[in-house]
């Protein structure tokens, strides 16, 4: 259970943690900005359709493409993460399977060396 759960959490350490900082630190300056017209009231507030400025377009498309890349880079990271658990899956039940079948066998030589045992006292016996 532990295995399984700290493995699900192993994407953590592949995310661009430097690029997410910089973007959280903008976080305090848009939420200002935003909230400007709201508290000011100078500025008219904007209509749901009006155009932002180029600026914020470009950066805009800019992030969304960076967010589309790190995607990728995750979705392949988790694509060969999930190659590798089938693997280790595949090579786990070939080793119990292996494993099994010596257990048989030594379960079944047991077997036979306790009945030649048995056989031995009781003709052992009968003499």
């Amino acid at each position: 259970m532990g295995l399984s759960f700290m493995a699900s959490w192993s994407w953590i350490k592949y995310a661009p943690w430097g690029e997410i900082a910089r973007a959280a630190s903008r976080v305090p300056d848009l939420v200002r900005d935003i909230r400007k017209p709201r508290e000011g009231g100078d500025e008219a507030p904007r209509s749901p359709g009006a155009p932002e400025s180029p600026p914020d377009i470009a950066q805009l498309k800019f992030e969304m493409e960076l967010m589309k890349a790190n995607l990728e880079r995750l979705r392949a990271h988790s694509e060969n993460q999930a190659k590798a658990m089938e693997d280790q899956a595949r090579v786990l039940a070939e080793s119990f399977d292996a494993i099994s079948a010596r257990l048989r066998f030594a379960t079944w030589l047991a077997a036979c060396a306790v009945i030649a045992g048995v056989v031995a006292l009781v003709a052992a016996f009968m003499r």
